[in-house]
């Protein structure tokens, strides 16, 4: 993972059933919060019931706007000048349905947008 001049404030705990693919994932999102977005504090969350773990990323900058929110995760989509691939939430978004999951996003009040990632939780044996 890349080091970023950003606040962090992460709460909650989960154990999920992931490998170490897992680390591209966020860091993908940070990274497109820190370039497209020019947040400069995130906020990781993680909650657990019975059967999945919900992560959710949270970033403060200026949000993505809705009419593209859609086409976010599309291969080879991009938005503005920053001279991206368009691969990587494409990429995110295949990981985690490898992992058995979802990911959407959503707007962060009052400014933002949040992540959010439902993973299957690792169960104890």
């Amino acid at each position: 993972m890349e080091n970023y001049e950003l606040e962090f404030k992460i709460k909650g705990n989960c154990t999920i059933k992931a490998d170490e693919a897992i680390h591209s994932v966020i860091d993908n999102i940070v990274r497109n919060a820190v370039v497209h977005s020019g947040t400069d504090r995130m906020d990781i969350e993680m909650k657990s019931n019975n059967e999945e773990c919900e992560i959710r990323i949270a970033d403060y900058g200026k949000g993505i706007p809705d009419k593209i929110k859609e086409k976010i995760f599309d291969e080879r989509f991009k938005h503005g000048d920053t001279g991206g691939s368009g691969l990587g939430l494409y990429i995110v978004r295949k990981t985690i349905e490898r992992y058995g999951g979802s990911i959407h996003v959503e707007n962060n009040e009052p400014n933002g947008t949040v992540f959010v990632i439902k993973l299957r939780r690792q169960v104890s044996e």
